[in-house]
């Protein structure tokens, strides 16, 4: 078993380090959705998943007051051999806003612009731009039919448990 864990979290490393954004869902004052994408990259010992995003985009005001969210970072259409199929990492997640006159605001920058670019640079001078850092509550890891594992609470892509049939999970 040890080997298989092994494997999928070998599996879970790839997908985060391949995938440069995630589908996020959060919920307006009123409690009605709002599902967005941003650009992420996984904090420094895998602890969240930090974010750059505006005010302009109602998921800012929103994680900024509601601070639940959840991720979706999903294998492309065009790399899955089955559309029901597609790799993905699911996350219920805690936000914490990160000022910029905090000690880890530059760790979270420096990570981003390491993964995606010069434009953190210019986006974060822009003052609607905030950083979060991401925290799971929860996660599960699907990689195929029968292939659904719950994450370890707190972890990005430690593996609790294989999850079997309908009546949801079994350890």
């Amino acid at each position: 078993m040890t080997s298989e864990i092994d494997q999928l979290r070998n599996q879970i490393d790839s997908l985060l380090s391949e995938m440069k954004s995630t589908v996020l869902a959060t919920t307006h004052e009123d409690g009605s959705p709002l599902a967005s994408y941003t650009p992420f990259v996984t904090s420094e010992q895998q602890a969240g998943l930090w974010i750059l995003v505006s005010d302009l985009a109602g998921h800012a005001a929103n994680l900024a007051v509601q601070k639940q969210c959840s991720t979706l970072i999903l294998r492309d259409e065009k790399d899955s051999s089955q559309i029901y199929l597609r790799e993905r990492l699911q996350y219920e997640m805690t936000a914490t806003e990160i000022q910029r006159n905090e000690s880890v605001w530059m760790n979270g920058i420096s990570e981003l612009r390491a993964r995606h670019g010069a434009l953190i640079e210019t986006l974060k001078t822009l003052s609607d731009f905030r950083l979060f850092l991401l925290t799971p509550n929860s996660g599960r890891y699907v990689v195929g039919f029968g292939q659904a594992y719950e994450l370890k609470v707190g972890s990005l892509t430690a593996v609790d448990y294989h999850l079997k049939g309908p009546t949801g999970p079994q350890k």
